[in-house]
């Protein structure tokens, strides 16, 4: 992971990636076809850490407005995990730009969105479950993209920009 960090991940070789594991070039193609496989593992690996602390916001809210505060409150928390791991930024910017994995951010919201609506639906109408799936989206992207651009701030730019999304999403995560 440490190469990731150290140079852009486009310029990334798979022959610098085995020398850097301490492993033959052909043992590195045997498991990891391509580097995108490697971006994948890696995603798959950070992801689990995120969703270790996304699987919690929601577990047994009573209600609606407890939800959006718990939201609200999780993008401190995942801000300081993107802080303290820079590769997360590193993988997230690889994935966006490669056509190869970009599949992998919509297909992580949409797992995401199965956790949250998990602990939420009993407290969703069922004729409202449409609408609550697309705000729950259009929250993903956009706290994403609001944790990322804080992380590449300073800590009081950081927290005038999160102290702010938390108000939205307090105030409107919910409201459809």
């Amino acid at each position: 992971m440490a190469l990731v960090l150290e140079k852009d991940v486009s310029t990334v070789t798979m022959s610098e990636i085995a020398q850097r594991a301490g492993i033959p070039i052909g043992s590195l193609y045997q498991f990891f076809p391509q580097k995108a496989a490697v971006l994948k593992a890696l995603h798959d690996r950070l992801s689990m850490e995120i969703e270790d602390k996304v699987s919690q916001i929601f577990t047994g809210v009573d209600s609606l407005d407890e939800a959006a505060k718990r939201g609200a409150d999780a993008l401190f928390e995942l801000h300081s995990l993107f802080r303290a791991r820079p590769i997360f930024m590193s993988i997230w910017q690889a994935i966006q730009t490669d056509k190869d994995l970009n599949h992998l951010s919509n297909a992580y919201h949409e797992h995401l969105i199965g956790i949250f609506l998990k602990d939420l639906a009993h407290l969703i109408p069922a004729e409202d479950l449409g609408k609550v799936r697309i705000t729950l989206k259009l929250f993903i992207i956009t706290s994403g993209d609001v944790i990322r651009y804080a992380t590449s701030q300073g800590p009081e730019a950081a927290k005038l920009y999160l102290d702010r999304w938390h108000k939205i999403v307090r105030d409107s995560l919910f409201v459809y």
